[in-house]
């Protein structure tokens, strides 16, 4: 397989706003516009760096710095994340009939599923982009006849409209269960996104609506409600017409005409979503949800009078957030949930992390998004688009607590920025005279300062005895204290000072050197090590491949040779019914026959002594005798 497509993924940042208004101690600064960045940014005053400073007892020292397509700082509203992110995807799927994708990755708590679904207040991303879907599409949507249910239907999905879904759940599940859309909030406003939508108005479309989860790296649907024990876990895999893209197969997909009723078919899927309580949150998200919205475009052709169906498919993620056992003092199934769930963020953020590295290097070494469901589901047609020049529009909202879990903030951060840079640790703080300065190499940046040798750099600082002077003047003129009270041996130890700092700076420098070639090997070592096991993962595959097809042959052989021999069973089983049949057919006509024998032999008899009969009459009668008389003289003796 290829190397991804340059910015597969837009990845924005998005700070949560404090919990109350005191003033809370926050590790994450958003930097302005920089001129590095394009003029159009710079213009429009988009931010897209953030610095992360530990804190004071953090054993790391070290600021980083951090960028994204784009920062929301802790002010901006969900109107402003739907409009510069959401949108614009919406218009792609809409205009240009583009696959779009938009995910939220975070730690538990940060407002991942506050940015995707909202809260009683205001909208998420779902809602609003329900909401501009309907209103852009109006009066062309329709439901599909079953003609072209099977058409379009190869993925062994059960495909209904929204009445029959809704009696289908209700016969499960208790309506009062279900939120009702007209509770929902109605803000913001999403008039100024709607799109006009080009083609005739003869053009009519459809949209089908389904949502799956990832719970314990297997696929369930959320539409099709069932006891947990009996859920059956569904396939990604490719269908007829999906060609190297995947689809999830056997979901249930609802047909919807309107806003209300795709807020229905989401109400039961939030309803039948995983969710748990935790020492983190009281209504934790346990498995990652995939909210996906097929948009099926109807073209009827006026030469034969066919309908040609073009497909393009918008998909939200509700990403699960990682979490610390330990934090979120989880058991039990809890715990192997939390195992489940930061497994597959840990692979998704080796890809987003390769990935942002190949872009910048130019390198393009396989991405080994096949370790998990999730990023299987997330990656996968992202590097396989239906056509070469119609990839997927991807976008991934980073949600992050600046005054939350500094470990696994930072950790977030690090692989899923499109950029990264860092300084050099902070030194230690002193106090001379009652004034808070650094020791070391920013002492003699001190010294330099207010000898007026500001710039220099380290091979031009002073290493004699005269120099060592003039800096002490300047350092005593700067703190107030007469040139007098600095003794020669002062003079002396500053010298000395400034010959140790001169070494230990080179032997810094040197260091630091060799840090970055070792940091550069082990990044080497790693890409080398993902690469050899990518390679192993694909041999291993191959030859589970093999030996699977070697077993469904000899598999094969097996069973055709049991049916060679249960019909020759059954040969001799027949053959065998057929000789007693015959055997008793014989019996029967043997039977018959000296029956019929029998009584031919007894009328043969009976017609001898009728005729000897006859013959005694006939003898009598030419004897004078009549037969009569001797019948009257014998009822007469009688």
């Amino acid at each position: 397989m290829e190397g991804p497509q340059p910015h597969a993924f837009q990845v924005y940042l998005r700070l949560r706003p404090p919990y109350n208004q005191s003033n809370q101690e926050t590790f994450l600064t958003v930097l302005p516009p920089v001129p590095t960045a394009s003029d159009e940014d710079i213009e429009s005053g988009t931010k897209t760096q953030v610095t992360i400073h530990p804190p004071s007892n953090h054993r790391s020292q070290k600021i980083e710095t951090f960028s994204f397509t784009e920062v929301f700082e802790e002010t901006c509203g969900q109107a402003d994340v739907f409009g510069r992110i959401v949108a614009p995807i919406l218009e792609g799927v809409l205009r240009d009939g583009r696959d779009g994708m938009l995910a939220t990755l975070g730690v538990t708590g940060s407002g991942k599923t506050h940015t995707i679904l909202g809260n009683k207040q205001a909208r998420g991303m779902t809602q609003m982009s329900l909401d501009v879907l309907f209103r852009s599409l109006s009066d062309r949507i329709t439901l599909l006849s079953d003609s072209q249910i099977e058409q379009c239907n190869d993925a062994e999905s059960e495909i209904m409209d929204a009445d029959t879904f809704m009696t289908k759940v209700t016969s499960v599940v208790e309506l009062h269960h279900i939120p009702k859309p007209n509770t929902f909030p109605t803000k913001p406003s999403v008039e100024p996104h709607v799109v006009q939508c080009p083609g005739p108005s003869s053009i009519k479309y459809a949209v089908l609506m389904s949502i799956y989860e990832v719970y314990n790296d297997k696929i369930f649907d959320l539409l099709a409600p069932s006891n947990a024990a009996r859920r059956k876990a569904l396939l990604f895999k490719s269908t007829r017409s999906s060609g190297d893209r995947k689809v999830v197969t056997g979901l249930r997909k609802v047909m919807v005409t309107d806003l209300y009723e795709a807020l229905q078919v989401l109400g039961v899927g939030q309803y039948q979503r995983s969710h748990g309580e935790t020492g983190s949150n009281d209504k934790s998200s346990r498995s990652h949800c995939f909210i996906t919205l097929e948009l099926k475009k109807l073209k009827k052709s006026r030469l034969d009078g066919s309908t040609k169906i073009k497909e393009s498919t918008f998909t939200i993620v509700d990403l699960a957030g990682s979490e610390r056992a330990r934090n979120a003092k989880t058991a039990g199934d809890r715990l192997a949930e939390g195992g489940h769930i930061n497994k597959s963020l840990m692979f998704l953020g080796q890809c987003l992390e390769l990935s942002t590295s190949t872009q910048s290097s130019g390198h393009t070494p396989k991405i080994p998004y096949r370790q998990s469901k999730l990023t299987e589901l997330l990656f996968t047609n992202s590097y396989n688009p239906p056509t070469a020049d119609q990839p997927q529009i991807a976008a991934i909202v980073v949600t992050a607590d600046p005054a939350g879990d500094f470990n696994a903030t930072s950790q977030m951060l690090k692989y899923s920025a499109l950029a990264k840079s860092s300084v050099n640790p902070r030194p230690p703080m002193q106090v001379i005279n009652g004034n808070r300065t650094a020791s070391g190499s920013s002492l003699f940046s001190h010294f330099s300062v207010a000898s007026g040798v500001s710039g220099s750099t380290t091979d031009e600082r002073p290493d004699s005895a005269m120099s060592a002077l003039s800096a002490v003047s300047a350092v005593s003129s700067s703190l107030g204290l007469p040139r007098a009270m600095l003794s020669q041996d002062m003079v002396n130890m500053i010298a000395l000072l400034q010959r140790q700092l001169k070494e230990a700076d080179e032997k810094a420098r040197e260091a630091e050197k060799r840090l970055r070639e070792a940091e550069k090997k082990v990044d080497e070592a790693n890409a080398k090590c993902l690469e050899i096991e990518m390679q192993v993962r694909e041999e291993v595959t191959n030859d589970m491949e093999q030996r699977i097809r070697l077993m469904e042959k000899k598999m094969l052989m097996k069973l055709e040779d049991q049916a060679e021999k249960e019909e020759i069973h059954v040969d001799r089983k027949l053959d065998m019914l057929k000789r007693t049949l015959m055997e008793t057919n014989d019996e029967n006509d043997r039977a018959r026959d000296m029956e019929i024998e029998e009584y031919v032999r007894e009328l043969e008899a009976e017609n001898s002594s009728l005729r000897n009969e006859v013959q005694a009459l006939k003898r009598k009668r030419a004897n004078g005798d009549s037969p009569l008389k001797e019948r009257s003289l014998n009822r007469l003796k009688f």
